[in-house]
This record gives C-alpha cells, structure tokens and sequence, in this order.
C-alpha cells in the first residue's frame, strides 16, 4: 500500500518536472554566438554602408478660430456708364425789321350812325410800311376793302354797301411784354392811328333825330348816304360818295425771323353831313407781315 502510494508519487514529481522544463524551454529563445559574415560577390570585400536619402514634403494647416468676432465682408461693386451727350445748340432766328409788305382778313363792323341800319360783313386789307426791330415809330399805308351785309329792314333802299377804306399810320411799338414767348418770337404790342379816306355806295345812315331832323325811312329814320332826298318813301342811290376822316386803334404782334403775325382793331371814324352824327367804320384784321 505504502509502496504504491510512493510510486504514484514519483510518478507525480516526474511530471511535473517534465512540464517545467518545457515551459522554461518556450520561455527564452535561443541565442546564437555565430557571427554572420556580410560580404559581396568577391571574397574579401567589405560592402560599405547604404545611405537612403528620404524627402519629407510637411504641410501646415493653421487654423485661426477667434471666438466672438464677427467679420463683414463688403463688397463694393463700381459700375461704370459712358453716355454720351449731344448738346443742341438751338439756333436762334434771325429777327428781320425795315421795309414789309403785309395782307389781312377780318369782319368790318358798323357803329355810330351806320351801325343797326348795316350789318358787319367780310373785309380784306392789304398794306405796306416800314418798322426798324428796335424803332419804337414806324410807317404804314394800307386799303381795306369791306361788304357790309343787308339789314332786313332796310334791305329795300338798295344793294349791299360795299366800302372802299385807305389810311396812311403812323404805328408806335410798345416795350412791354417783348420777351414774353422767349427770345424766338417777338411780342410787339402797338398803337397805331392817322389819316382815312373812305369811298362807298349804298351805305344806309341814320338821320340825326336827337338834333331835330327828321325824315328818312323805318324806324330808325334811314337814308343812303350822299341822297339830298330825305322823304319818307325808300330813296335808292348806288353812286359813291366819298369822306375824309381819321382813324386809331391797336395791335398785337408776334414777329418771328422775317414774319409778323398780327390782330389789330381800329375805328374810322368820319362824317357825312350835318344832318347824321358820327359813323364809325371798325376794322378787325388778322394778318401777317413779310419783311
């Protein structure tokens, strides 16, 4: 019994010292003393040591963090515009004064003794004259030449009148309101009167009732003009006659280079006889004058 137990002990011991020894074995690799020979193709040479050159490219990257700032960037974006300018020069009219002829249209108006027993009717007027551009006086002679219409109620003395005016002025500028339409047109404000001489033919004319003559025809005691015959039975007469007499009137122009637009009007006034008051023969004429 004792003996089997000792074997079993031994046998025991014996493999644990094998298991040691193996493990010490695994544990420390062997380590050789040999010398190993480096050497070239030929015996007896050295080989000299390798140099390896190594290039190392480093980048850097540096990061700049600013906490709390805040940048803006402005952008500024400059345009450039090339326009071109033409500049106008207006050119200014050349303003013509001296020697012009002229022509005109309008309506002749009756008033005074003539008015009431003649109607208004066509007039057309031509004339000529002189005006210096800054000469306040000037010059003109013109003819007009007028068609009175019938008034009904005294259409049985005879045919339309017919009126044949000429006058000889003397117009005088006024500087005032020049300048008004700018330096291109001219504004010429004026006056203008002198002497008339007025031929014409069955032109009815009111007796002088208010200096107690009496006669005539109608209820406002018409006659022709130039009858010696004043008896209340209708008297025609279709011869002229004539009369002397003046005028006077004003105008507006607008003078513009070598032409002059122009409205004026103007009373001829004249007298027939003792037994009629004053008749007024009154131009309106729109016109316009050539220099």
């Amino acid at each position: 019994m004792l003996n089997r137990n000792g074997l079993m002990f031994l046998a025991g011991a014996a493999i644990f010292a094998l298991d040691a020894s193996a493990a010490s074995a695994q544990a420390k690799p062997p380590t050789s003393q040999k010398r190993i020979p480096i050497t070239k193709e030929s015996p007896g040479e050295v080989a000299p040591p390798r140099v390896d050159t190594v290039s190392v490219t480093v980048y850097k990257t540096d990061t700049l963090r600013m906490p709390g700032k805040t940048d803006t960037l402005r952008l500024t974006n400059t345009v450039t515009h090339t326009d071109t300018v033409i500049q106008s020069i207006p050119t200014m009219p050349h303003h013509t004064g001296g020697v012009y002829f002229g022509v005109g249209a309008g309506a002749g108006l009756p008033y005074g003794s003539i008015r009431t027993v003649n109607e208004p009717g066509p007039i057309g007027q031509i004339q000529v004259g002189w005006q210096g551009l800054n000469n306040v006086f000037g010059l003109r002679a013109d003819g007009n030449l007028t068609r009175y219409a019938h008034s009904a109620a005294y259409a049985s003395l005879g045919d339309r009148p017919m009126m044949f005016n000429l006058n000889a002025d003397l117009r005088a500028n006024l500087p005032i309101f020049t300048h008004t339409l700018g330096s291109s047109v001219i504004v010429t404000p004026y006056v203008i009167g002198g002497g008339s001489y007025l031929r014409y033919n069955n032109l009815r004319m009111k007796l002088d009732t208010d200096a107690g003559v009496t006669g005539g025809f109608g209820p406002q005691h018409a006659v022709i003009a130039g009858s010696d015959d004043v008896t209340p039975s209708p008297v025609t007469d279709d011869s002229y006659h004539n009369d002397l007499g003046f005028n006077v009137g004003g105008g507006l122009g607008f003078h513009a280079g070598r032409k002059e637009l122009f409205v004026e009007m103007r009373g001829v006034r004249f007298n027939h006889g003792s037994q009629f008051s004053s008749a007024w023969h009154v131009p309106l004429i729109f016109g316009v004058n050539l220099f």
